[in-house]
């Protein structure tokens, strides 16, 4: 079984025990998260039973943008409604060689990690627990294989960024050298994530189990169409029987994820340890604010997400897409292209410079939210407003490099 024995956040003295015995990971850490919870009220910890959580969700990708969104929603979920949802523990997995430094850096916290909401104000800090394993990442991908075939895992989220999708030009780029390999190779290891998704949905169907759903949770346009077009592009390439039943079985939902959440610099990790006495080596800082909408196709289930707040599903995302895309994305790049020639390095900065913040808000109010279409449930004058703040936001350290 690939899955660790986990236990739970307030079980202190056998959390203690457990990262005492770990050796994948040589960090001194002068508090470990479960000493925060008995010594510093400002840091939450998990008050479910984290040993009963069983897996349901493999997601690739385990950065910071994983954690602060999908990973967080996870733990508020299993706060509201345990009973209910305790089957959708998240297990990480991954391909790459940072991907096994990364579990094993999450292992010797027992999945548990630190997140930091700031906004300029305010501080509130938390461990969340929802990641209860992470497949051993192998040179053959055999383990992550095998969680993948696990038929308790429901749902295979990624978070690989838009050049993990093989794209060129927007469209399936099938002559990449790694696409190569597995339309090639197609008995050998996968070299893609996406070789080893239909090999494991291959392996699924020929054992009469049904077919996992596929969450993209990257920050790009119509992602799950873009996720099973590269899919269907891989699979009919090496056999196109078994696309045509990847594209009558296989579910890609789109969904427009969005919270601002940058690298982690020593700096905040120098903060959490100091500030709030928590010994944890991949903290995660972000803004509060976070929106999930979600196409409804999970025809194998899904967690009972609709019961938290900012979290949507729709029967079509493209409106709440286009919204974002114009107003906040839109509005980074006018925002950051002036900024940078004026040698502006944050995008609170930006905010605070009396022309850019001027011509910003002209822009955005005369041009660009003109030709966004209505969002249900959804003022765009108050969105945009909602933006600015966000923008504006001094604790995040938001590049205008990164944008």
């Amino acid at each position: 079984m690939y899955l660790s024995n986990v236990i739970s956040g307030i079980d202190c003295g056998r959390y203690e025990a457990l990262v005492t015995r770990s050796t994948n990971i040589h960090v001194n850490y002068p508090n470990t998260l479960t000493n925060i919870h008995r010594s510093n009220n400002r840091v939450s910890m998990p008050s479910y039973d984290r040993s009963a959580v069983t897996a349901g969700i493999l997601h690739v990708g385990v950065g910071n943008f994983h954690r602060s969104h999908q990973a967080t929603y996870m733990d508020d979920l299993f706060h509201l409604d345990f009973a209910n949802n305790k089957q959708w523990g998240i297990v990480g997995g991954g391909i790459m060689s940072f991907d096994a430094d990364k579990r094993s850096l999450l292992k010797s916290q027992d999945w548990l990690q630190t997140l930091v909401e700031q906004d300029g104000e305010t501080e509130k800090a938390r461990v969340i627990g929802s990641m209860i394993d992470f497949v051993p990442v192998d040179p053959d991908g055999a383990r992550l294989l095998d969680a993948m075939t696990n038929p308790n895992i429901k749902i295979v989220s990624l978070t690989v960024t838009e050049g993990g999708y093989f794209l060129n030009n927007g469209k399936f780029d099938a002559q990449h050298p790694l696409i190569q390999h597995d339309i090639a190779h197609p008995d050998q290891p996968p070299k893609t994530v996406f070789g080893m998704m239909i090999k494991a949905l291959r392996l699924r169907r020929h054992s009469g189990h049904s077919p996992f759903t596929v969450l993209s949770c990257d920050n790009i346009p119509h992602n799950g169409a873009v996720c099973k077009s590269v899919l269907l592009g891989l699979a009919s390439a090496i056999d196109s029987g078994f696309a045509q039943w990847m594209e009558e079985n296989v579910a890609c939902p789109n969904s427009m994820v969005d919270r601002i959440t940058p690298a982690t610099t020593n700096e905040q990790r120098q903060h959490v340890r100091e500030k709030l006495g928590c010994g944890d080596a991949a903290p995660i800082f972000c803004e509060p604010f976070r929106q999930w909408v979600l196409e409804d196709n999970f025809p194998q289930g899904r967690p009972n997400l609709e019961l938290l707040e900012n979290v949507s599903f729709v029967s079509d995302v493209s409106p709440y897409e286009h919204m974002k895309i114009r107003i906040l994305n839109g509005g980074h790049a006018s925002l950051c292209y002036p900024s940078a020639l004026l040698g502006i390095r944050y995008v609170h900065e930006a905010m605070e410079h009396p022309t850019i913040a001027a011509f910003l808000d002209a822009l955005e109010r005369n041009e660009i939210i003109p030709t966004v279409g209505p969002v249900p449930g959804t003022c765009l004058q108050d969105y945009w407003h909602l933006i600015a703040k966000r923008f504006s936001n001094p604790s995040i350290n938001d590049t205008i490099t990164r944008v």
